[in-house]
């Protein structure tokens, strides 16, 4: 039976086929040596406790939406271990040579003297992807993050495959509406429904923080006093 319930899960759990992708990228030699650090341990199963995981919440923030067009202008992340925002270990790094449109700037409010101190790119993304092993990555509305991380790897490495495991407290939180008339699930709306403080939007390091207290709450809503397991939250993201 043992085999049989082995294929089974292998099939039909997620958090199976993200290990099984990872897995294959290595032993193909599709991963860059680069990266295999990232990749090299294998994911955690669907029963794991949620407290015992390690996380990085990250944020990104950029000229657009669309990355073939627009850049990262900047690039946060918080880790949490042991149910905690390790704030000390935080990082916002700003990415260097890039123009800065009007209309963003009025958004993200960074401005071209804030990139005095940038660094380009490939450092920006090398510094994140090693913060990122041994870790799951937390994102609200994930999307855009993987779509510029994709952009990157794809142009820097021509890699089309990167089986990260990522979890979305955008997408978390639309599982627990019974019905789709739901009210805005901007970070700041949704925070609001927990209770939480009010933070200034769009800057990555506060978005991120931000982000990473409504994931400790979610996890709270969800499972309440019993026990809080990867899978159950990891479905609830795709």
């Amino acid at each position: 039976m043992k085999p049989l319930f082995k294929r089974w899960r292998q099939r039909f759990d997620p958090l199976a086929k993200l290990e099984k992708q990872r897995s294959a990228l290595c032993t193909q030699h599709q991963c860059p040596p680069a990266l295999l650090p990232l990749f090299a341990a294998a994911y955690p199963h669907a029963d794991t406790d949620l407290n015992s995981l390690s996380y990085l919440v990250i944020d990104f923030e950029t000229t657009g939406l669309n990355p073939m067009v627009d850049h990262i202008l900047s690039v946060a992340s918080v880790p949490i271990d042991d149910s905690c925002l390790k704030l000390s270990e935080s990082r916002h790094d700003f990415v260097a040579q890039q123009h800065i449109k009007q209309d963003t700037a009025v958004i993200n409010h960074i401005v071209p003297q804030m990139l005095q101190s940038a660094v380009s790119l490939d450092q920006v993304m090398a510094q994140l992807f090693t913060q990122m092993q041994g870790r799951i990555v937390i994102a609200h509305g994930s999307n855009i993050e993987k779509r510029f991380i994709q952009h990157y790897l794809a142009m820097k490495y021509k890699l089309q495959s990167f089986p990260l495991l990522w979890l979305d407290t955008l997408k978390l939180e639309r599982t627990f509406v019974a019905t789709q008339q739901q009210r805005d699930y901007q970070l700041g709306c949704v925070r609001r429904h927990y209770g939480l403080p009010e933070y200034i939007n769009h800057n990555a390091l506060i978005d991120a923080i931000a982000a990473g207290e409504l994931f400790l709450a979610q996890i709270i809503r969800l499972f309440g006093s019993q026990d809080k397991t990867l899978g159950e939250i990891y479905k609830r993201s795709l």
